[in-house]
């Protein structure tokens, strides 16, 4: 059996989650391939790594010339008229995408030969007329959803929006609303793509796993069900406290308080609400608030404890041990499907204070594995951190409690092999010829 896996970027939650997947299949004897774009990535030596080419409309030159100058006659008109969409659009919205792209992304699924299409988070990789045109109705088709977007008309966070559930318009995160704005004719053309397509969607959380059902797009597929993101549990796992902190240079005495993401200038991350929370915490010399992420974080000016960040850490050894010098984690994100770093942080023992949002109280569960703060409180946040910084033996009880609950849900080879059964029972009901 062949799995073809298909996300934009080599980097960020959704890729980490699904090169988890993709390598833990490899381990497991199955054909795996994984397809990225070549503008979101760099090359890897990994064979089972490929920038993806899509099909040309014409063979030979004539047709690369050919789609090349049809994409220039598509991209302009396409980004005025996203750009027009989005003008004056407020920057507390979460990413917003068009399901159309310059360039014609079509499968060559007779050089491929898969048995099933993966895809994973694909915004801006695929134009989704052209790419589902290329897939025939009786090839299965897993998505797993890390965000909201494919069942919107745009929209990656549908904050308090329920409008996707009976088809998007008049949409709230755009400046122009209207009965037939960007939102509504894009999610049409989505409608029409994706009919009678075999879909079998998996979601990592049991809160996006609802939205699907309620979702007007995607509510009729063939299966939908939740399988938590794997974790390699020997590579995150608690490490000795001080041990971690000497490595890391980190003080053996202060309380760490731990925050971390992708991108520290991502204003939904909610830093801008961790740092208020910060201020009014007490005895700001006892307290180190250290963080990992891309991009320096603002301070704000406002009088906080010392704060210090070590940037991107692309090691997972390394970030296993920044999560175990730890003593807690603070997640104040506004949107979260089921975010990696609680999840990583948990492993480690580390225990997780948050917003409650999305998918977070699954696993952040008040008074056993973290403590929970309601959305955009910081008063709320600064008192569940202190809380926590007051409790030390009630953080050591929900260290063990962190750790016991992903190993029992989100151990790499267990959700690896949830996958393993759904793609074999997938494969045994499609075991027959497809159409030509």
């Amino acid at each position: 059996m062949i799995v073809d896996h298909f996300n934009t970027v080599l980097s960020g939650g959704a890729a980490v989650a699904a090169r988890r997947l993709h390598h833990g299949l490899l381990q497991n004897s199955l054909q795996s391939r994984f397809w990225y774009a070549r503008r979101n990535g760099k090359p890897i030596a990994d064979p089972t790594y490929q920038t993806i080419q899509w099909e040309p409309r014409l063979a030979g030159r004539l047709g690369s010339l050919t789609d090349q100058m049809l994409s220039l006659l598509r991209r302009i008109p396409q980004k005025i008229e996203l750009k027009q969409a989005l003008r004056g659009r407020s920057h507390d919205f979460e990413l917003f995408t068009s399901p159309s792209v310059a360039t014609t992304t079509r499968l060559d699924l007779t050089a491929m030969s898969s048995d099933i299409i993966h895809l994973h988070w694909i915004a801006k990789m695929i134009d989704w007329q052209s790419f589902f045109a290329s897939i025939p109705n009786d090839l299965p088709i897993v998505w797993t959803l890390h965000d909201m977007n494919p069942f919107t008309g745009g929209c990656h966070h549908s904050d308090q929006c329920n409008l996707y559930r009976t088809g998007c318009q008049n949409c709230p995160q755009l400046a122009q609303p209207g009965s037939h704005d960007f939102s509504h004719r894009s999610f049409q053309l989505k409608q029409t793509v994706l009919h009678d397509k075999q879909l079998h969607i998996i979601t990592p959380s049991r809160w996006l796993e609802e939205h699907v059902r309620n979702s007007l797009l995607l509510h009729d597929a063939s299966s939908i069900q939740t399988i938590h993101n794997g974790l390699d549990l020997q590579v995150f796992k608690p490490h000795d406290p001080q041990a971690a902190r000497r490595k890391l240079n980190l003080p053996p005495h202060q309380t760490v308080v731990g925050f971390g993401a992708a991108s520290l200038k991502n204003r939904r991350k909610g830093f801008a609400q961790l740092l208020a929370a910060f201020s009014q915490l007490k005895n700001h010399s006892e307290i180190l608030g250290f963080g990992f992420g891309g991009k320096r974080l603002d301070k704000m000016n406002l009088p906080l404890p010392k704060l210090t960040t070590v940037g991107f850490l692309d090691d997972p050894h390394r970030l296993a041990l920044a999560y175990s010098a730890m003593d807690l984690f603070v997640l104040p994100s506004w949107a979260e499907n089921m975010p990696q770093t609680a999840i990583e942080a948990m492993a480690c023992g580390t225990p997780v204070v948050a917003f409650d949002v999305g998918g977070i109280s699954e696993v952040v569960q008040p008074m056993k594995t973290g403590l929970l703060a309601p959305l955009k409180n910081s008063q709320a946040l600064a008192d569940q951190i202190q809380w926590l910084i007051d409790h030390p033996g009630t953080r050591n009880k929900m260290s063990h409690q962190s750790r016991a609950l992903i190993e029992q849900e989100f151990e790499i080879q267990q959700q690896t092999l949830k996958h393993l059964d759904l793609y074999q029972s997938i494969h045994q009901r499609n075991s027959f010829p497809r159409a030509a």
